[in-house]
């Protein structure tokens, strides 16, 4: 998805926006679908309304290890009044931007989703890197 397009749905996804990195958190800081840690091996797990509250138990170390948190994938969940859903995945800029273990990773995890997830939903870094929608990765990630 472009990022005029992207700017449309998330204004603060424009060109030249000033403070993205904040205004992301505090969307989705304000009223998330859900928050997540995603396992290395793609298990979902349900990070309650808070990622440094609830860690999985036994991991609390991947909180030190920023942006790999240890392998796991952290992320939100959230939607604008408008209707449209926004993932957002705290990573490493290039961490799902081809086809490999990391988008894998997030897929398989976004796919347990105990809440609907619209094939059209942006993807993106906490710092507003665009990856595209679900559907884009999931085309990126099969090939095809």
């Amino acid at each position: 998805m472009a990022r005029d397009v992207a700017a449309e749905r998330f204004g603060f996804l424009a060109g030249r926006v000033r403070g993205r990195r904040n205004a992301v958190k505090d969307f989705t800081h304000a009223a998330p679908e859900f928050v997540f840690w995603i396992f290395p091996e793609g298990a979902l797990f349900d990070a309650k309304d808070a990622h440094r509250k609830n860690v999985p138990r036994g991991y609390e170390y991947i909180l030190d290890d920023e942006p790999d948190y240890g392998g796991f994938l952290r992320g939100r969940l959230a939607r604008s009044v408008d209707g449209f859903q926004l993932v957002v995945v705290y990573c490493r800029s290039e961490a799902l931007i081809a086809a490999g273990r990391p988008l894998s990773q997030l897929l398989t995890g976004l796919r347990q989703l105990p809440v609907p997830l619209d094939q059209d939903a942006l993807v993106i870094s906490d710092n507003g890197d665009l990856y595209g929608t679900v559907e884009d990765l999931m085309v990126r990630e099969t090939g095809v």
